[in-house]
């Protein structure tokens, strides 16, 4: 779930681009937006990682009728509920 892949930036610019799909609206993230993938790529977590996380969101979502997020705040919780879980083992 880390990557220390150097082109990683590009495939940040596609999470966004998901992230924007996904959310149906608006074509820029917010400075909190921001500041979660920047937190994200620091941290080396793997764009795939967060992609499929972002998918079974929006798949959890469809599921319990319930809008896509706005913003990636409820991704990022989820993000690190997944990766608290699995260093546990």
């Amino acid at each position: 779930m880390v990557s220390s892949d150097s082109s990683s930036s590009f495939e940040y610019s596609l999470v966004v681009e998901l992230f924007l799909e996904l959310r149906g609206k608006g074509i820029s993230l917010s400075a909190v937006d921001l500041d979660i993938l920047n937190a994200w790529e620091e941290s080396g977590i793997k764009p795939d990682f967060i992609v499929q996380t972002m998918l079974e969101y929006a798949e959890d979502c469809k599921i319990k009728s319930k809008t896509f997020p706005t913003t990636l705040l409820p991704l990022s919780k989820k993000v690190r509920s997944i990766l608290i879980k699995t260093s546990e083992f």
